[in-house]
Order: C-alpha cells, then sequence, then structure tokens
C-alpha cells in the first residue's frame, strides 16, 4: 500500500510564496506578466506600443496587429528563467496573422518547469519528487476602428500546479487602445491581466498581477539605420509601480542589438533589473538572444528565441 504523502508546513510555504506569488505576497500567478519574448526582453520587457513584431501579441498587445507591415510572424523561445533565484526551464510560443489592413488574430503558449522538491511522507521519510509547472494559454485579437486607431484584447488562461494533486486555475484578460499619429511614432495604453482571484493552500484569495500600462514607442529610418526607443509604465492595482525604457539600433534590416532598463517598487511583480540582446534577421527568419543581469534572483536569465515572418 502507498504511504501517504505529507507535506510540511515549510514545504509548502515556500510553494505559496515562490513559484505561485510575486515576491511581496500581494498578487498571484506573477508569471502572467513574464516577458516571452526574446526582443522585447532585450529590452526590459519593453516595446508594447511597438509594430516591429506581432508574434508575441497575445501575451502584451494585440492592438498592434493591423498596423504590422507584413501578414503572418511567429515566434518560439526557450528560457532559463531566475537561475539564481526561483529557477524555472519556459518553453513560449506565439504566432499572429494579419488578416487585412483592418483586423488580425494571436496566440500564445507557454509552459514553465520549477526545480523538483523532495515529497516528504508522514515518517519523515522521502516519497518520490514533485516538480511544478505553470502554464499559460492566450488568443487575441485586433481592429483597426480608424486609420490612426485600433482596439486590441486578449483572454488567457493560467495554470500553476503547485502539490501533488493541487493546483491554481486562472482567467485573465487585456484590453489596449493603440493609436499612430506619425509615422515615427505609437503609443498605446489600456488593462493588462485582469482576471479572476485565486486562493492559496492556506484558503487566502489574492488578486492577479493586473494593471493600467501605457507605452509609447519611437522609430527614425536614417537610410537602413533603425533607431528604436521604447518607454512603458505599469501602475499595478495593489499600488505598486514598473516603468522601463529600451533602445534598438538595427543595420539594414538585419542586425540588432538591444539594451533596457527596468524599474520596479520592492514590492512589484518584477524587481529592478537591465537587460541587453541581439538579434539576427535574414529572408525572415529571426534569431534573438536576450539576457537578463543586475539583480540578484533575475540575473543571469537567458531567453533565446527563433522566428519567421512574411
Amino acid at each position: 500500500m502507498r504511504t501517504p504523502k505529507l507535506l510540511i508546513s515549510a514545504a509548502a510555504a515556500l510553494l505559496m510564496a515562490v513559484p505561485s506569488f510575486a515576491q511581496g505576497g500581494e498578487e498571484a500567478l506573477p508569471f502572467a506578466r513574464t516577458d516571452r519574448n526574446p526582443a522585447t526582453a532585450g529590452k526590459a520587457f519593453t516595446g508594447t506600443a511597438s509594430t516591429s513584431s506581432i508574434a508575441w501579441s497575445a501575451f502584451s498587445n494585440s492592438a498592434v496587429i493591423p498596423f504590422y507591415k507584413q501578414n503572418f510572424d511567429a515566434g518560439l523561445s526557450w528560457q532559463n528563467w531566475a537561475p539564481d533565484g526561483t529557477k524555472s526551464t519556459n518553453i513560449n510560443a506565439g504566432v499572429a496573422y494579419r488578416i487585412n489592413d483592418f483586423i488580425g488574430i494571436s496566440a500564445g503558449f507557454a509552459s514553465q518547469s520549477y526545480e523538483s522538491y523532495d515529497v516528504i511522507d508522514q515518517y519523515g521519510m522521502q516519497d518520490g519528487t514533485f516538480t511544478p509547472k505553470a502554464l499559460v494559454v492566450n488568443g487575441g485579437v485586433g481592429v483597426r476602428v480608424a486609420d490612426q486607431f485600433s482596439i486590441g484584447a486578449n483572454v488567457r488562461y493560467l495554470r500553476q500546479t503547485i502539490t501533488d494533486g493541487r493546483a491554481i486555475d486562472a482567467f485573465a484578460g487585456d484590453v489596449m487602445l493603440y493609436y499612430k499619429p506619425l509615422k515615427e511614432l505609437g503609443l498605446t495604453a489600456g488593462v493588462v491581466s485582469v482576471g479572476s482571484k485565486v486562493k492559496s493552500i492556506l484558503g487566502e484569495s489574492y488578486s492577479l498581477p493586473a494593471s493600467a500600462k501605457v507605452a509609447g514607442d519611437y522609430t527614425l529610418d536614417i537610410e537602413g539605420n533603425i533607431i528604436r526607443a521604447d518607454v512603458d509604465l505599469d501602475y499595478y492595482f495593489s499600488g505598486n509601480l514598473t516603468a522601463g525604457i529600451g533602445a534598438e539600433y538595427g543595420f539594414a534590416d538585419m542586425v540588432f542589438i538591444r539594451a533596457g532598463y527596468h524599474y520596479g517598487e520592492d514590492k512589484s511583480v518584477l524587481p529592478s533589473f537591465a537587460a541587453i540582446g541581439a538579434g539576427l534577421k535574414f529572408y525572415g527568419v529571426k534569431l534573438d538572444f536576450a539576457y537578463l543581469t543586475a539583480n540578484k534572483s533575475l540575473g543571469n536569465t537567458i531567453t533565446i528565441g527563433l522566428g519567421y515572418s512574411f
């Protein structure tokens, strides 16, 4: 007969506080705000208002899809997330299709595997191991309502398996407005990750990491030299503020260098960190790399991605 398993309080508290809840303990399922896009990760998670790529729109802003210059964009990425903190290995995918100048659709998927822990039975003996996992499934649509305006909406399913037989499920959504007053300038604003509350192992209710977001993107094309600057600002409904600034230089739409800085208050879902990145593009095939640093928990995070657009 199988020996009953017992999760000691210390292990339960660790699981509740680290994989499933934000660093301040105020918000649940913080992985909902992880940037899966290797290009924007290299700019410290900025670029919500950029139309340079739409593959990851279901994770961020589907309102930009109708303004994309091409029709199709897809990407795969692998992340070694927070290797010096709450480590996870993430496999992510995103795709978007601009049906015409007025409407486009997007979809995304992410799977995270955290470090395994030992399961202790009622006699204090090890009874196997367990690997906490997280899942994100997204879908989105962007609609152009005027020459310079569009609106986008995403729906999102989140699931975190925290112990054997115990999981947290939630649904969330984003609504974003996009405005492009100039060829070089894009502006966006809306609400992100608004959804149902979830309960911890101890039965306490927590909100998702929802925020009001504003962002801007300014792009210059100087004889094939692309210079892009991005600013993103989030006010979380928990009362925390995050802000990011990023920059990208592209040569002949083939070679890209990126950098950025993200500021997060002490209890925000994402702490302060710096990022650098690089990318190559050839005949629609994209290879991107991002590295996060200047933070004890997120430092040495790596994101590598492969994409294709036409």
